[in-house]
């Protein structure tokens, strides 16, 4: 029998647990190990992905248990720090020997300036490579970053992490900011990566790369062989396990509550004939009362026993609960939402859009959107993508041309600022004069998992899943609800549930969808009917 070549450990965590200082334990008695293997790291949010990865990474310190690392490691956070005036060079962690290169071209070297560049002579022309082929051509190696976009840094991050040669590449949500482009590059330069890679991500794609998936959840933590589609067909089957073992359950409670009911009243039924007995006997009054005690002393007994049989088949629906995954919600639309075909929902003649070049063909655009029509909206960064749907959303006016929306919207955003983070969520709706009565209102957003507490607390302690029904609610239930939906970037911050509840939610929405979202798998999820492409020489409306 042939042995299973094993890859050597990188990382290893024993027993590791981590605690704040306010007593928050996110991660607790956690046994895992990382070699080579492309791992991606999955879970809610809050289930602590981040957090590993920054132990991993030695940003934190675990509290308890043993965490040991055997390999030069490069980390990249979801957001970069940068200081005032901090450039492309700095920001790639290649400055310091990019300036004893320069000195040594002068013949101004210091002595240690050799041993700072050691073998790296190239590096110039390496990172000059990296920017080209990541699409930043343009950018020097001194100019300032923090003029730089969200997708630029990001990827700036990457290649300086590249450069830096480690065995393990740890990417904490790498293609939050990046454009398909961008998506394309990250998924090519990780494609010929051979060394050890721990992704934490939600982007569906990324995670279809990747040979081994760490879920992270209140269960516990497992591990699953094999990419997303494997992981998530892997959990599909769990889910209706689970869900058969609840169901199976909760009938075998049920049949047992009436079989202890009928005992029970059997019980009943006896010990009333045994004390009438006792009664109506020529007996003693002593023993008339030693029988009925033990008449009554029977049926408690047997209450008591029934009690405890019930209790533990109460425990064991509640065991097989705790195993179940939440149901996904379904958001539940107000009949004011549904579009008729015919109906027009907007009319974009010859608009120009805000801050774009006007001598460009892409800055103008004419379209005429009818019905309950879903439009996926797609075009590098800078385009204008978020720049259209503010104009839609009446949040801007073209320079020129004209913009008429005839149905009402609702523009919701990845910072989602259409909710007002002060309010609870029935607050807002109180005020936007939702037609539904608070009890209503708290029985649908009790079908979307927000519970009494949740729905009555100012919306900024929500989560970001919650935070999203919460504007869906508010868009929705309104006194006049949204027959237009702009979507951008939705899901940018939202955990892997969250965005496939979203998903799904959206499926029942009768109205007329424009959407913008570098998740591809987010984008076929919505079924659109059309799309609309950014080319240099205009806009592009085209049946998908």
């Amino acid at each position: 029998m042939t042995d299973v070549k094993r890859l050597p450990v990188l990382v290893s965590l024993q027993h590791v647990c981590l605690q704040f200082a306010n007593g928050e334990t996110p991660l607790d008695d956690l046994n895992l190990s990382f070699d080579r293997t492309p791992t991606g790291i999955v879970g809610r949010n809050g289930a602590g992905k981040s957090v590993l990865a920054k132990l991993i990474a030695g940003r934190l310190a675990p509290s308890s248990g043993t965490l040991e690392t055997c390999a030069r490691l490069a980390y990249v956070p979801q957001a970069l720090s940068l200081f005032p005036g901090q450039t492309v060079a700095q920001t790639t962690g290649t400055a310091e020997v990019l300036d004893a290169l320069n000195r040594l071209a002068r013949g101004e070297a210091h002595t240690d300036d050799l041993e700072l560049i050691d073998d790296r002579w190239d590096l110039a022309e390496r990172l000059r490579k990296a920017l080209d082929t990541a699409g930043l051509q343009q950018i020097g190696f001194d100019d300032r970053a923090d003029q730089l976009s969200g997708g630029q840094l990001a990827r700036l991050a990457v290649i300086g992490a590249l450069l830096a040669n480690p065995q393990l590449l740890i990417l904490d949500e790498p293609t939050n900011h990046l454009d398909r482009q961008g998506r394309d590059w990250l998924l090519a330069i990780l494609g010929d990566w051979r060394g050890g890679l721990i992704v934490v991500s939600h982007d569906r794609q990324l995670l279809n790369c990747m040979q081994r998936i760490v879920e992270l959840s209140p269960l516990g933590t497992n591990v699953y062989g094999g990419n997303y589609a494997a992981f998530h067909a892997q959990r599909e089957t769990e889910h209706h396990a689970t869900q058969a073992t609840l169901e199976h359950a909760r009938l075998a409670r049920s049949r047992e509550r009436k079989r202890l009911k009928q005992s029970n009243d059997d019980i009943q039924r006896h010990a009333a004939r045994s004390r009438k007995h006792a009664e109506t006997a020529n007996v003693d009054r002593f023993t008339k009362a030693r029988w009925k005690g033990a008449a009554t002393e029977i049926v408690n007994t047997v209450r008591s026993a029934h009690q405890q049989h019930k209790d533990e088949l109460d425990e064991r629906v509640r065991k097989a609960y705790e195993q179940v995954v939440d149901e996904t919600p379904t958001l539940l639309a107000l009949p004011g939402t549904a579009l008729p075909c015919g109906r027009q929902v907007l009319t974009l003649e010859h608009a120009q859009l805000p801050w774009l070049n006007p001598q460009l063909p892409s800055t103008y655009l004419s379209a005429n959107l009818m019905g309950p029509i879903r439009v996926a909206v797609h075009g590098p960064n800078g385009c204008g993508k978020s720049t259209l749907l503010k104009l839609l959303a009446g949040q801007l006016q073209p320079v020129s041309g004209e913009c008429t929306v005839h149905v009402p919207t609702a523009y919701i955003d990845q910072h989602l600022a259409l909710l007002d983070d002060q309010r609870s969520i029935v607050e807002q709706l109180n005020l936007l004069d939702s037609p539904l009565t608070e009890g209503e209102l708290r029985t649908r957003l009790a079908l979307l998992q927000l519970d009494a507490l949740r729905v009555t607390q100012p919306v900024a302690r929500l989560s970001g899943g919650e935070r999203l029904k919460a504007a869906m609610a508010i868009a929705l239930w309104r006194k006049t609800p949204a027959q237009l939906l702009l979507l951008d970037e939705p899901t940018n911050h939202l955990d892997l549930q969250s965005v496939i509840a979203f998903e799904e939610a959206l499926q029942g929405f009768t109205g007329a969808i424009v959407a913008v979202s570098h998740d591809a798998a987010f984008l076929a999820a919505l079924k659109p009917s059309h799309t609309l492409t950014w080319r240099a020489e205009g806009w592009r409306l085209e049946p998908a």
